[in-house]
């Protein structure tokens, strides 16, 4: 064959080469391009299976019995198991920053201060090429994964952000069609805890319905039984004086009888006062009045007021001896009425020829502690949760014996916490009770000497 004829063959099997490798690049570019067909078909089915397996699964958070607090972790689970993330946290707008509730992952290292995000976006996510921008960099660092997908709800100040460590798998790097991911998962979560915090907030409103019913019927079996008595003797007696009775009553008989009616009368007079103070307790608890008095003289005056009945009764009040430079920042009438109650207990429920002991005493704190020691019926410890509740009578009859509506401790104790104090009570039966009024080093100054 000529050097010519070599030539031509050479030429047209070069033009038949560049045409099968052009066919060649060609094939393989839309073989590329069906790939990523494939691949995104791919993602996009994965990832709608995975917002609704994601859904079906978290929603079954709601029927348990987790707090709102509690259900964060249990998602984030759901979340991680579903999405395929090594790492995940939700977050709350706190200030200007985030503080993150809850963080779960492999090597996660959440901080424990709020994350500084001036200008949070709704959706935001980081691949191989994002750029190192402060909001890349503030958001990489929240999980400590360089790959991040997050999503922020303004009007609830809530934010998820799921994170990875490589990109090297097709299915788990981050892209824009992830957005529905990401906000599902976040408006799943929102709406999870918003119902749990309406569920939490039905129980507690049904809770104190109940306690108000059963409040409600202790003080109409209360007061039932408290009036009943005091209005018999009332009818009774005055039947008997009454012109026209059958019955004629000597002038002592009817001197006897016309003081029975007096003093059932005071009972009722009582028993009503004691009702009213607790229902208007809710009214007088923020207009209170304090001033600085001397603790001594407070406490003496009191306990004059309650020697009368003291006497009565044939039981001795004690006061110790208290600094005469130590004041009270106290509302002067309602703090009385505190130390009034308890020493009104503790003569009530003390034998004839006993001593009640008051004595205040200063903690290492600078606050101060005022106590009131009887040697009375006592309680049993199981009853005195029970004795500082409204209406309530302890069982035993020794206690029912004495009557009242069981207003005297929880009125004391309202009045005692609204001064930011605590009402503690001690008591052994058959021994006695220890009534204990603390007041906070904010109450209590020494007065300095002229």
């Amino acid at each position: 064959m000529s050097d010519g004829a070599q030539e031509i063959m050479i030429g047209q099997l070069e033009r038949e080469l560049a045409y099968y490798r052009r066919e060649c690049n060609d094939l393989g570019a839309r073989l590329l391009r069906l790939q990523e067909e494939q691949s995104q078909t791919f993602r996009e089915a994965r990832r709608s299976r995975t917002v609704a397996k994601l859904i079906r699964e978290a929603y079954r958070l709601a029927d348990g019995e987790l707090t709102p607090a509690e259900i964060g972790t249990p998602m984030l689970e759901i979340i991680i198991e579903n999405a395929l993330c090594d790492g995940a946290a939700l977050l709350e707008e706190q200030g200007e920053g985030f503080r993150i509730s809850h963080a779960i992952g492999v090597g996660v290292e959440a901080p424990s201060h709020p994350v500084a995000i001036p200008s949070p976006p709704a959706f935001f996510y980081t691949t191989a090429r994002t750029p190192i921008e402060p909001l890349a960099y503030e958001l990489t660092g929240i999980l400590r994964l360089p790959y991040v997908l997050w999503a922020y709800d303004k009007p609830t100040g809530r934010a998820l952000i799921l994170g990875n460590r490589s990109e090297s798998n097709v299915s788990r790097p981050f892209e824009a069609g992830d957005q529905e991911l990401i906000e599902g998962a976040l408006s799943v979560y929102i709406d999870i805890m918003l119902r749990k915090q309406a569920e939490m907030a039905l129980r507690g409103a049904k809770s104190t319905a109940e306690r108000a019913s059963a409040a409600r019927a202790r003080f109409l079996a209360t007061l039932t039984h408290e009036l009943r008595t005091p209005l018999n003797a009332i009818v009774g007696y005055s039947e008997m004086m009454v012109p026209g009775s059958r019955y004629d009553p000597s002038p002592a008989d009817r001197g006897r009888y016309t003081e029975m009616i007096l003093d059932a009368a005071h009972y009722l007079l009582k028993l009503a006062d004691g009702i009213l103070d607790y229902s208007y307790l809710e009214q007088a608890l923020p207009s209170l009045r304090p001033e600085w008095l001397p603790a001594g003289k407070v406490i003496a005056n009191t306990v004059a007021l309650a020697s009368g009945e003291g006497q009565s009764r044939e039981v001795a009040i004690r006061a110790f001896a208290i600094d005469p430079a130590l004041e009270l920042c106290i509302d002067p009438v309602r703090f009385r009425q505190v130390l009034h109650n308890l020493l009104g207990n503790a003569v009530k429920f003390s034998p004839a020829g006993s001593t009640v002991e008051v004595a205040l005493l200063q903690g290492d704190d600078g606050g101060i502690a005022v106590t009131v020691r009887d040697a009375g019926i006592g309680m049993r410890p199981e009853d005195i949760p029970r004795a500082l509740e409204p209406f309530q009578q302890l069982d035993h009859q020794a206690a029912r014996s004495f009557g009242g509506a069981g207003l005297g401790l929880p009125i004391a104790k309202r009045l005692v916490e609204a001064h930011g104090g605590e009402l503690s009570i001690e008591s052994w039966p058959g021994t006695g009770t220890l009534a204990t009024v603390t007041l906070p080093p904010e109450r209590v100054r020494l007065r300095l000497e002229d």
